[in-house]
């Protein structure tokens, strides 16, 4: 039978505003002890397919400063503390698109990078989206904005035109979860 490591003592090697790195000292079931297993903390985060009245996903397009390139993304960030994950997912997707949604749902929740990361990625579906307001983007975000039929998404993503892997998995996901591509093979 298999068991889980037992923690015999935690610490933080870094806390600054953007970034949380904790050390824990770890027994593994058959006795070795890791004395520098490290692991990074965060908030949980959501990503948004929002679909448009016309059958459109909107993604946006943002400077990402640790891969130093400019990405195409679903819209998302972070879960504020106290917040659900789906007022989470709608308040990000007005702030970054200026669309809001006629109705939304937690389609998935998946782990960002089992062995070193502790938070997850929430894939939210938002659908009938309209432009509402302005965009209000965080003021380290500039964001251009876009929107495809979900055929041009798929041929997209095939085409590594989107690159980041939390938007490739909430893409193939929500396809998947909408039915849109019986056929689609993994």
């Amino acid at each position: 039978m298999m068991r889980p490591w037992k923690t015999l003592s935690s610490e933080y090697a870094l806390d600054v505003p953007w970034l949380r790195v904790r050390r824990d000292i770890c027994r593994l079931p058959n006795g070795v002890v890791l004395d520098d297993y490290y692991l990074w903390e965060g908030p949980d985060w959501v990503a948004v397919f929002a679909l448009t009245t016309e059958g459109n996903v909107l993604l946006v397009r943002q400077y990402r400063q640790a891969v130093r390139e400019f990405v195409w993304e679903l819209p998302g960030g972070i879960v504020s503390p106290g917040e659900d994950v789906l007022s989470a997912a709608l308040r990000e997707l007005h702030e970054e698109t200026g669309y809001e949604a006629e109705r939304g749902e937690i389609v998935a929740r998946m782990a960002v990078d089992p062995p070193k990361a502790t938070f997850h990625n929430f894939l939210v579906l938002a659908q009938g989206c309209r432009p509402a307001t302005i965009r209000q983007p965080d003021p380290t975000e500039e964001i251009e904005l876009c929107a495809l039929p979900p055929d041009t998404l798929l041929e997209w993503t095939r085409q590594g035109l989107i690159w980041a892997q939390s938007s490739i998995a909430c893409i193939y996901r929500a396809l998947d979860h909408l039915g849109l591509f019986p056929n689609l093979k993994f």
